[in-house]
């Protein structure tokens, strides 16, 4: 069962072949291990993903899907290593 979830996550929006402005600060926070520096990695990307979002972007448009994915991962990330049980 594992095996299919690593497939959905290669396919998922984030993994888009493509590359966005907001995707460097978005992976190098939820790659750090380190959770001193962890608060300030998922702010950084939080606000690379606000800035991108001050332009146009297509809804459900496969930037904008990788988005709402990558921002649901960013809240998961800060409740489970920042504020909770990690």
């Amino acid at each position: 069962m594992a095996w299919l979830s690593v497939t959905r996550l290669k396919e998922g929006p984030v993994n888009n072949p493509k590359n966005y402005s907001w995707q460097t600060a978005y992976v190098s926070a939820i790659l750090d291990t380190d959770k001193s520096k962890l608060i300030g990695r998922v702010a950084e990307a939080r606000q690379a993903i606000e800035h991108r979002l001050l332009n146009p972007i297509q809804l459900d448009g496969p930037e904008h899907l990788a988005i709402k994915a990558a921002w649901k991962g960013l809240l998961a990330l800060k409740a489970e290593r920042v504020n909770g049980s990690v």
